[in-house]
């Protein structure tokens, strides 16, 4: 028997066929939404919670060498996690002070980082970890190879001890007063 017309699979709406013009899926919206919420998440967290930044506040870190790096003076990367160094301060990179004699600029903050790598160069390193800094970098006490990061570079005169008090574990005063008396490091040109 055929069929007098022809069979029709869907049946039309009566809405025009092509683009909508005007209106949004709502799958875009989602997206939209999403997009939005993330930009927000992003731009409200706490420093401590992005790039890199340690979740834990105490506790004992340890990199062997190929997983260390330094940052500058101050400040290591072991495994991803920042680190910085607790109770000293070193110059930043770029910042000059008075060579040797006081003839003549260098840069100290290039020559403090470099005390600090030669200080880690093959060496395993560990950090007691002590809370964080108002950066929300991780703040440790770091050794290696045996030697006290911290205190060694405020006593080869390549940092400044900073927030510490005398007999407090990290106090590193005294060893800052006999870097300026011996003109070590940052001191050598007599001030800095």
């Amino acid at each position: 028997m055929p069929l007098q017309r022809p069979r029709r699979i869907f049946r039309a709406s009566g809405r025009p066929v092509g683009p909508r013009v005007g209106r949004i899926a709502p799958a875009v919206w989602a997206g939209l939404l999403g997009a939005a919420a993330g930009s927000i998440l992003i731009l409200f967290a706490l420093p401590s919670d992005l790039f890199g930044r340690v979740p834990t506040l105490s506790g004992m870190l340890t990199a062997p060498p190929q997983s260390v790096a330094v940052v500058d003076g101050e400040t290591l990367v072991l495994r991803e996690t920042v680190i910085r160094l607790q109770g000293i301060a070193a110059p930043s990179r770029g910042q000059a002070c008075a060579a040797d004699g006081g003839t003549g600029r260098r840069d100290c903050g290039a020559a403090s980082a470099d005390a600090l790598a030669q200080l880690v160069r093959g060496h395993d390193v560990a950090c007691q970890l002590n809370g964080r800094d108002r950066e929300g970098f991780a703040r440790g006490l770091c050794e290696a190879g045996g030697t006290e990061l911290n205190r060694t570079l405020v006593a080869a005169g390549w940092a400044h001890a900073r927030g510490t008090t005398p007999g407090s574990p990290d106090g590193f005063s005294a060893e800052e007063t006999q870097a300026q008396a011996a003109r070590l490091g940052l001191w050598s040109s007599g001030s800095f």
